[in-house]
């Protein structure tokens, strides 16, 4: 038989026509559309699985190191690849950041030789392909879910925990260093106390042998005990301000309340009497020098409990494991999906093309 040619529909068509065309050729759409995904459904078969799994964390302590903002802004420097903060961030927000640092996901390709997973030579590509297949949420209750989807169910709950690792041993880097320099920056003011102190104590000895007297212990010991005690806390706070003004801004909450309070300190310490005798000076400026002494030596200490801690940063809520059942591809959805999109490009050749499909 021969085959007419196409005639496309007049320009001004019936609605009513259409319907009735497609409507008579219903089996044909139906059974070719029914093929079509049986065929995408067999298809998807052919298609590696991939696997997901997610690990959620709780959002970081209030004496967690990130809640430090300016502290935190200075150390996620080091992250070039996830963009800049906003003005206001939370710590959770910081960890989620370093999640999707280009730093963290480096780790994992070399611990998990991605590059031959992947099957691919260049980092760079395969940094991509990590990008397209990992993913790092937050809830707006602070909660953090880490997603990993891989061809291995077991490697892919593996490099999830990586990354919740690798976050955990950079707080526990970044919080060490920080109280290293802390320690190192007060052990050399408590040595610099300490021989202060020395030569104020050698400088009362030479008093009392040149003069032949005993210097008393104490002058007026409530009002130097008080003045003592303020000059004591106004150089424990410029000392404070020190070392803070090495690792935050000064725009860091901690810094400007330091400094209110040492204004506070020196208007009171301006309302002082003088002191009217060099003995009274000298014993003055000892107890400062103890004060200041004691003061820096718990300091000091403390420095080196928070340099020598090791204890967890992360706190995992829910552990990835490796999932049971793929999550792509989605063989039903496919077949569904091509089953409509043939129907829809039947119905419409049937509308367009009576003739064609008549004559076939």
């Amino acid at each position: 038989m021969a085959t007419e040619p196409l005639t496309p529909l007049p320009t001004r068509t019936d609605l009513r026509d259409v319907m009735a065309r497609v409507w008579a050729d219903r089996v044909r759409i139906l059974v070719v559309s029914v093929a079509a995904g049986l065929l995408a459904f067999g298809i998807a078969f052919l298609f590696p699985r991939w696997y997901r799994t997610q690990a959620t964390i709780l959002p970081p302590e209030d004496t967690d190191i990130f809640t430090n903002i300016s502290l935190a802004q200075k150390a996620l420097s080091k992250f070039p690849t996830f963009g800049q903060l906003g003005e206001f961030f939370t710590p959770a927000d910081v960890f989620k950041a370093i999640l999707s640092s280009q730093t963290l996901q480096d780790n994992v390709i070399d611990q998990f030789n991605l590059k031959q997973v992947y099957k691919l030579k260049s980092h760079e590509k395969t940094l991509k392909e990590l990008k397209s297949h990992y993913s790092v949420k937050l809830s707006p209750e602070g909660i953090i879910s880490v997603s990993v989807e891989d061809k291995d169910p077991k490697r892919a709950a593996a490099m999830a925990m990586a990354f919740l690792t690798e976050l955990d041993r950079y707080n526990i880097h970044n919080r060490n260093s920080r109280a290293k320099r802390t320690r190192q920056f007060l052990e050399q003011r408590v040595h610099e106390t300490d021989s202060l102190l020395r030569v104020i104590e050698t400088t009362l000895k030479v008093y009392q042998e040149r003069r032949h007297t005993v210097v008393p212990t104490s002058i007026n010991s409530a009002d130097m005990q008080s003045s003592a005690e303020l000059m004591a806390r106004k150089i424990a706070l410029e000392v404070r301000l020190g070392y803070l003004r090495t690792y935050v801004s000064e725009s860091n909450e901690e810094i400007q309340a330091a400094k209110t309070e040492l204004e506070q300190l020196k208007q009171r310490i301006g309302t002082l009497p003088a002191m009217q005798s060099d003995v009274a000076r000298m014993i003055r400026d000892q107890k400062i020098q103890e004060q200041v002494f004691v003061l820096l030596t718990a300091e000091l200490e403390q420095a080196r409990i928070r340099e020598s801690m090791d204890t967890p940063t992360v706190q995992v809520l829910d552990k990835p494991f490796p999932p049971e059942r793929h999550s792509r591809p989605k063989r039903a959805t496919i077949a569904i999906i091509a089953m409509l999109l043939t129907m829809i490009a039947t119905s419409l050749h049937v509308a367009l093309w009576p003739k064609r499909v008549s004559a076939a």
